[in-house]
């Protein structure tokens, strides 16, 4: 439904009431994306690198924003995505993470 300015606040309240689920999509108007990275090389997920460490995310666990059908995406090791610099072993998890981002096109 477009914006209207022109609908009286009667009617807008009938609108409002009569509403059904189909009627509502749950996505931004400018978000015009029809490509998802919702993997990155090895990993179920996106390993997202900050300044001081990394950390996973799932864009599979929003995708009713893009207008897509609802299922319970492969989260099994997201939490072992995430990292400081201050671990073990953060050089090796971020060149990992690097060389999965390095995989995608």
């Amino acid at each position: 439904m477009s914006r209207r300015d022109d609908i009286s606040e009667e009617k807008w309240m009938e609108i409002f009431r009569n509403l059904q689920e189909e009627d509502i999509e749950w996505r931004a108007l400018w978000l015009l994306s029809d490509e998802i990275l919702y993997r990155c090389g090895d990993f179920d997920w996106v390993p997202l690198l900050r300044i001081w460490g990394a950390v996973g995310y799932a864009p599979l666990l929003v995708l009713r924003q893009y207008r897509s059908r609802q299922f319970v995406p492969a989260t099994q090791g997201l939490d072992e995505c995430e990292f400081s610099c201050k671990d073990d072993g953060y050089k090796r998890k971020a060149r990992e993470m690097a060389n999965a981002w390095n995989q995608t096109r």
